[in-house]
């Protein structure tokens, strides 16, 4: 059964006043930082400072070590003095729910992120929150409450902390939004899966659920942070792919997406979950210059290339996509936000798969 929200409702939401949440006001709970990566200490005055950007660094199976790409990517982005990273998901390869696997996976991720020197801020993917089950036709992928569990535990949340939550630093706000819930039965039913395939077997994905509770939360967010200079939004599934069959669901990602564009400081959308770079709202690898706030809405980019097998971009994607790791260089000035994309080598287990 498709997943759907009534506009009414969704709108709705938006202006319903909610409890005044302990920790950060109306909205979202503090996010906290990945283990080991220290604590980030708000600078409410600063208007210039950069953060870095990536995600999908997973190992391409069960039991490999990191690739080398992540490594780089902290390592390489030191040049430009980040006062954080967000990450965008599929920091490990998980997909089962086995506590000693999956903690030295984790692990292995922390001790990488480490090399960053300033705190990582994570929003989880699929193969955080879902599990893969073999099946007579094929594989399932399933979002699951223990790996959720799991994942909060290692992650060091608070007791009783949902997977997303928000932070502030100087004159901008960022909110990371977990798009991998485990949808309940009602109000929000499960989303339709996705068809795919590997090595000619098929693959039911998981298509990402963002439930009601959240999106209200996030509603409630955005409106008490209106006076923000610039708010900063990232997530695993993407609104704005460069393949439809990589969206989030389409409920949810039209009901998002309204929201966001009610917004004139929201102003970047930054997923994974596609193992590339996309440029969804532009005609250029470049992502064009903001000034906020903006009528025209926020900017959508997908950064997948952290050093999870690279996808080929679709046929037709245009000069706005590239197959290729690297990470998302952001410099905030003021009312501007300027984006780098930076390359970074590709290992052997990198390279584009085949399609």
């Amino acid at each position: 059964m498709k997943f759907r929200f009534a506009l009414a409702g969704i709108f709705a939401a938006i202006f319903l006043g909610g409890a005044a949440h302990a920790q950060t006001g109306n909205g979202f709970p503090l996010l906290p930082p990945v283990p080991h990566t220290g604590q980030l200490q708000n600078q409410p005055n600063v208007t210039h400072f950069w953060f870095i950007a990536a995600g999908d660094n997973r190992p391409a199976a069960a039991g490999l070590p990191q690739p080398r790409t992540p490594s780089q990517i902290f390592k390489d982005a030191q040049r430009f003095k980040p006062a954080f990273f967000l990450w965008s998901g599929d920091i490990v390869y998980g997909h089962e729910v086995h506590r000693k696997k999956l903690q030295e996976q984790y692990k292995e991720f922390f001790g990488i992120a480490q090399l960053g020197k300033v705190p990582v801020f994570n929003s989880p993917g699929n193969h955080e929150m879902d599990t893969m089950q073999r099946t007579a036709s094929g594989k399932v992928e399933t979002p699951d409450a223990q790996l959720q569990a799991l994942y909060l535990e290692f992650l060091k949340f608070p007791a009783n902390a949902p997977p997303y939550g928000a932070f502030d630093y100087g004159n901008s706000r960022f909110l990371a939004v977990d798009t991998e819930e485990v949808a309940s039965a009602s109000p929000t039913p499960t989303p339709s899966p996705t068809a795919g395939s590997s090595n000619g077997r098929t693959v039911t994905l998981d298509p990402g659920c963002v439930s009601q509770l959240q999106f209200d939360l996030l509603s409630q967010d955005l409106e008490a942070n209106q006076a923000r200079a610039h708010i900063f939004v990232f997530m695993h599934h993407p609104i704005m792919p460069a393949r439809s069959s990589s969206a989030l669901n389409p409920p949810n990602a039209t009901a998002l997406q309204a929201l966001f564009k009610k917004y004139p400081n929201v102003s970047y959308v930054i997923a994974a979950h596609e193992h590339l770079y996309y440029n969804a709202t532009g005609a250029t690898l470049a992502p064009s210059d903001r000034q906020d706030p903006s009528a025209q809405g926020p900017s959508y980019l997908v950064s997948g290339g952290a050093g999870a097998p690279l996808d080929n971009c679709p046929g037709g994607a245009g000069s706005n996509c590239g197959s290729f790791n690297h990470y998302l260089a952001f410099e905030v000035d003021q009312a501007t936000v300027k984006v780098q994309v930076i390359q970074v080598p590709s290992s052997t287990e990198e390279k584009p798969q085949s399609e």
